[in-house]
This record gives C-alpha cells, structure tokens and sequence, in this order.
C-alpha cells in the first residue's frame, strides 16, 4: 500500500487501528536510538575520564558543551521537518541521513586516541560528540513527529508508543548489558576493547534505524503548511512562539525536564557507582540492565492497559511514584548488599521507564494533533523539537554535575577506574545516583498535577 497525505482539516473521524507491522516497523528504529543514546550517555563520562585521561570536570564540560550545540540543531531540523516537502513525506528522507550520521559518530567517539595534551583529547572528543548530537537530532526530531501524523485515535498514540518502548528497551539491554558485557569479556581497560565495541554498535544502530525508514513507506503522512513567503527565521520565530504558548505542552515539558534531571545525573553516575561504591564489575551492572529492560518489556503493555481504564495522567503518576521508590532505594544500599537484592531494584526501574516514556510521548502526540485540529496547523517538528531539546539539555546538565562533584571530591583520573577510591566519591556518588533524583522526581509528580488536558479535549475538537 502506497503512504498517502492528508491534510489537517480532513483529521476529524476516528481512524480503524494500524497494521502491527507498521508499528513494529516502526519501533525498531527506536532501538537505534536507545542504543545510540544510552550506549553513549552510559558510560561517555567513565570512558572520558578513565580512559583517555581527562579530569572530570572537564570531561563533563565536554559533554555539556556538545549538548548545547543542539540549541541551533534541535529547531532548525524540526521546523525543516515541518516545511519539507516529498512523496515520502516530510519525516523519512531526514531518517537515511540522521541513521548515517549516528552510526559513523558512534564508531568515531570510542576510537577518540589519547593524546600527550588532554585538552586536544577533549577537542577530539568535543567534535565527535557534536557529530553525534547531530545525528541523533536529524533522525529522532523526525521519527518522533511520525506517530502524530500516523494515527489520531487517543489510545492507538499509546499503543505505537508501547511498541516503541519495547525496542527501546531491547536497545538499552543492548546499551547497558550488551556493551557492559563486551567490554568485561574483551577487557574493559583496553582502548582497542572499546574501539570494536563502538564499530560493532555502529553498524546495528544504522541497520535498525534503516529498518524504520523502509517498514514506513506505507504510513500516513500530513502536507507542510502552505509557505506564507516569511524568512526562515519569521517562520521560525511564529512555529515556536505558538509551542511556546500552549499551556498544556509547558506543564509538560516541565514534567518531563524535572524527571530527566533525575534520569541523566542517576545514568552518568551509575557505572562509577556499580564500580566504586557497591564494589560490583560490568558483569554486575550488565545484569542489572538487563533485568530493568526484561521489565521494562513486561510492564509496558499493562501500563498502556492501566492508562486506558484509569487515564494516561495516573499510569503516568504510578510511574513516578515508583521512580521516588527507586531512587531512596540506594540511599540505603552498600557493598555487603547480596547481588540479588541489587539487582531486584532493575524490577522497579523497569515500571517507572515504560511509564515515564510511554505516557510522556502519547501526552506529546495528544498536544501535537490538539493543536492541529484547534490551529489548522501541523507543527509536530517544532514540539518535538522543543521535546528533544530539554531531552538533550538535561543530559548534558548530568553529566556535569557528576564531573564537577567527582572533581571537588578528589577523584583520582590515573587509577583504574575499577579500584574504590571511598571516603567523599562514594558520598558524590550516592547524592548522584539516590538523593539529588529523589528530589527531581517529586518536583515532576508536583508539576503533573496540573496537566489538564483530557481524553474529550482531543477527540470531541473539530477545526472550525
């Protein structure tokens, strides 16, 4: 079946549901991100530090300045995005250039050498990252904005969703227990270990990537407004200042910044913590990923369920609440703790990321096709633009705060990265990994109080 174009007035009737090979084809792309991104953003502060020998404050420098350059990135390829016109639609030509660009910067940031002078380590390191940044940005913004144009029905947003969350969390069981795994059985000290490990994952993050371009040739997909004659920047300026004024999509997004502040400060501290303060190996922390993405597989269609009998807002609550629960859970965990009992905390991980991911991006779709059906206008790349970009912005603010406390603590760069430095590290490491996310998690479930938006303020709209 040929993928056919609609416009925004003529979203009005509930859609019969998609193929499930569509939506599976969809979400394999989803594993190329999640590799992609987690893969990276796992152990890039470890591998910085550790590996090639840059003291932590300036490796998180690094990684916080190559996030920012997405400032630029994120908006102009979601309102390109928007404006694009082809008979592929305007979301999939962007898919074959973003899977290139992300698969080449993964096998470019872990064959980065150690040179004599850190600071030309860090330059390297800086320009590989910026290429991964945008990449990920030319691929995700787009693959994001699809679903909005796919389907209009309420609870099918959470479907596709849920099939995406499942390849997201074989992608991350690939990130956080296939790499770990790599790394332990190759030896996770040797730059060469680390160099075939990142051309290995190169190539699946291109492969599954591509797989999401071809498999959606039949989806649906909405026309560009019509070009109104302004400058790019006149049109960008008005995309992003109607993004910026929809209350529900603020309420949102501060959601979604406060959990992420959580999620990224946990995710670059949490190799050292494995290593230092629980005195576990990669093997440990490989099994751990691997038990919060069986979970995350598990818990990802009842929550979809929970959200249709009780609403997205409480399936979104319940996730939140379990995320609090996950993070106080380590303020009380030490290195005489039985390996089992670490482990059991990737079951709790496991219902608080398919519910913070799932419920989050159909509450984005929800606003998206609100807006649409409200406007006239189709504007998917510059919300999830804005999306992408807080996304990208907390996990550079992560890894910096990690960076800077390990500095101020001390930590020493030149030991191996497996032999426990104690004292004040472990302290940075647990106000990383338990405290500091507790309290981002309770200011996201504040703030998810106030989101209004209801199931018949998106269905019963029509565009008048």
């Amino acid at each position: 079946m040929a993928s056919s174009a609609v416009s925004a007035s003529e979203i009005t009737q509930e859609p019969a549901p998609l193929p499930i090979t569509l939506k599976l084809g969809w979400g394999v792309g989803a594993f190329g991100v999640a590799l992609l991104m987690n893969g990276i953003s796992g152990v890039i502060l470890l591998f910085a530090v550790s590996l090639l020998k840059i003291d932590p404050w300036l490796a998180g420098a690094v990684i916080t300045t190559s996030k920012l350059f997405d400032v630029v990135t994120d908006p102009v390829v979601g309102l390109w995005s928007d404006r694009h016109k082809s008979n592929k639609g305007r979301r999939r030509p962007f898919l074959t250039w973003g899977a290139l660009l992300s698969a080449t910067s993964f096998a470019v940031i872990f064959t980065t050498p150690a040179f004599d002078n850190q600071y030309v380590t860090a330059a390297y390191l800086f320009a590989a990252l910026c290429l991964y940044a945008f990449g990920y940005t030319l691929f995700n913004i787009p693959y994001i904005s699809m679903p909005a144009e796919m389907t209009d029905s309420y609870h099918e947003r959470s479907s596709i969703h849920a099939y995406r969350m499942v390849f997201v969390a074989l992608g991350s069981m690939a990130a956080g227990s296939g790499i770990k795994f790599g790394l332990d059985y190759l030896g996770s000290t040797e730059a060469s270990s680390w160099a075939v490990v990142g051309l290995g994952c190169a190539a699946i993050v291109f492969v599954t990537m591509m797989i999401a371009y071809f498999s959606t040739a039949s989806a649906r997909f909405t026309d560009p407004a019509e070009d109104t004659g302004e400058n790019k920047f006149a049109q960008l300026r008005i995309e992003f200042g109607a993004v910026t004024s929809n209350r529900h999509f603020l309420r949102l997004i501060g959601v979604k910044f406060a959990q992420l502040m959580g999620v990224q400060t946990m995710a670059a501290a949490m190799a050292y913590f494995f290593l230092q303060f629980l005195k576990q190996d990669f093997a440990a922390l490989g099994w751990f990923f691997l038990i919060v993405s069986l979970s995350t597989i598990v818990f990802s269609p009842l929550l979809v369920q929970f959200s249709k009998r009780y609403g997205k807002k409480a399936a979104y609550f319940v996730a939140a609440a379990v995320n609090i629960a996950y993070a106080l859970s380590w303020t009380f965990s030490s290195a005489e703790d039985p390996l089992w009992m670490i482990l059991a905390r990737g079951l709790l991980v496991g219902v608080a990321f398919s519910g913070n991911v799932i419920m989050a991006m159909s509450m984005l779709t929800d606003i998206i096709n609100e807006d649409a059906t409200r406007t006239g206008v189709r504007r998917e790349g510059a919300f999830t633009a804005l999306y992408s970009f807080v996304e990208k912005l907390t996990g550079a603010v992560g890894p910096m705060i990690v960076g800077v406390a390990l500095s101020v603590v001390g930590f020493d760069k030149d030991l191996p990265f497996d032999v426990p430095q104690g004292g004040n590290v472990d302290t940075a490491l647990l106000l990383a990994v338990s405290w500091l996310p507790a309290i981002f998690y309770f200011i996201a479930a504040w703030l998810l109080i106030g989101y209004k938006l209801r199931e018949e303020d998106v269905t019963n709209k029509s565009i008048g």
